[in-house]
Formats: C-alpha cells, structure tokens, sequence
C-alpha cells in the first residue's frame, strides 16, 4: 500500500520537469557574435588593403631610384665618352632604354608640340621609305644609276642616327605593373609630354638637358618627380608631383625670354 502521492519530480510517470535546469540553445549565431565576426574581417581587409599600399609605394620608389640612378649614369657616360647619349622613354609600354649617336645633335629653338613630334614621325617614315625603294632597286639591278642624286634637291640637314646601347650598366626596363612614367618635361617642349617616345639628351664636356620626370603608380594618385640639373647631372628626387616652368624659355645665353 503506497502511502501518500506520486514521489517528488514524478508527475504521472512522466520525466521531471526542465524548467530552470539549463534551456538547450537554439543554432545560429547572436548579433554580437556577428558583430565581432563583421569587425575580425574588416580589420583583416584593413590590413591586406595597407599591405598592398605600402608594396605599390615600395615599387614606386625603387623605381624611382632606378630610374635616377640610370639618368645620372648617363650624364658621366657621355662626359667621359664625347659621345651624345640618350635616355629613350616608351609611355605607352612603360619601358625606358639608352641610345648613343657618334653624329652632332642640336636642339632646334622652337618647341616641340604634338603637331611637329607627329610631323616628325611621318617624315622620317617617308625617308625610310624612300631609302628601302632606293635599296631594292639597286638590289634588282646592280648597273641602274638613280639619276635623283645628281638632281637638285631641296636641303635637308642630316639626321642624327642613334643606337642601341650596348653597356650592361643600362639595359631596357621595364616597369613593375604597379608604376608608370606618367609624364616628361624639358625646356625645348611646349607642354609636358605622356604619350609616343620622350627623350632626355645628354652632350660631351658634361652637360645635359634640364628635365623632368614625373613616376606615379598606375591611378596616378601617388608622384614622384625627378628633376635633372643640367650643369651637374645630379636627380633631385620629390615624393610629390612638382608643376614644371612651361611658361618659362631662356635663349643661349641663359637669359629668360619675356612673352
């Protein structure tokens, strides 16, 4: 005989009640661990994105020296050689190289614009021209006479030739895809230059044009400027974009023409 009622935490056969004992979570994450999730990444992001940043303006800046360094190379090279040397800049390929001419080379008094470069260009294309003709019909018949030399013509001044420079201390570069050579100045051209080929002379006896380069990264959010000092060759290196003089032309005797 069972004296009194069920025992204590039984109701009728059933499992005691849970209430208050340890609720089972629902699955999922709360909003604060989704906050802290959404905050890990964004400063995760954070850094890659400085990482990337702080790698393009290392790029920006080796290049930079590189290109200072080869520059300054070249201004002892034709000091020592009294040869005239060039540095050839490709805007379009990002790619830059040296070039030597045993020839005079002057520099005319009127600036260049992109009118005359493209004048330029289509004339020396004609003269390439005219001299393949001249080759190959003297290549197909050895005894024929181009009766053209002994025509008046009118005078045309001799081009300067230039090559390819052979010294391992300046071979072809080409620019990290991060950087580009965004512009050029010089006092013989009108307005800066970023597009087709620019070039920076430099003459026997220690001398060379006074120039500009402008490096930045691909955006062109980020300059360096590189000013060339003609009487001594040295770079002076700008971590800014530095507006170059085009309202300002001085004739041979240095003294600047007043428009």
């Amino acid at each position: 005989m069972q004296v009194g009622g069920p025992q204590s935490g039984e109701l009728d056969g059933r499992r005691p009640s849970t209430v208050g004992c340890g609720r089972r979570r629902d699955a999922g994450f709360t909003l604060i661990e989704m906050l802290i999730v959404l905050t890990l990444i964004g400063l995760m992001m954070g850094v890659a994105v400085q990482g990337v940043r702080s790698f393009a303006n290392s790029d920006l800046r080796a290049s930079s020296n590189k290109l200072s360094g080869a520059i300054r190379y070249l201004f002892d090279r034709a000091s020592t050689t009294g040869k005239v040397h060039r540095l050839v800049i490709d805007f379009e390929q990002r790619r830059y190289w040296a070039e030597v001419s045993d020839d005079h080379f002057y520099i005319g008094h009127q600036r260049e614009t992109e009118d005359s470069r493209q004048q330029e260009a289509e004339a020396q294309a004609r003269e390439a021209e005219d001299k393949q003709r001249q080759d190959e019909q003297q290549a197909n018949d050895p005894q024929a006479i181009d009766i053209t030399r002994y025509q008046p013509q009118e005078f045309r001044p001799k081009r300067t030739q230039f090559s390819a420079f052979k010294e391992v201390a300046v071979k072809p570069v080409e620019l990290p895809k991060s950087v580009k050579i965004a512009g050029l100045f010089t006092p013989r051209l009108a307005q800066p230059q970023g597009t087709g080929r620019g070039y920076i002379y430099f003459y026997p006896l220690g001398l060379s044009e006074a120039a500009q380069v402008f490096v930045s990264d691909i955006d062109q959010k980020k300059f360096y400027t590189l000013v060339v000092q003609p009487l001594t060759g040295r770079v002076v290196v700008y971590n800014r974009y530095v507006e170059p003089p085009v309202d300002q032309q001085f004739d041979d005797e240095g003294t600047q023409i007043r428009r």
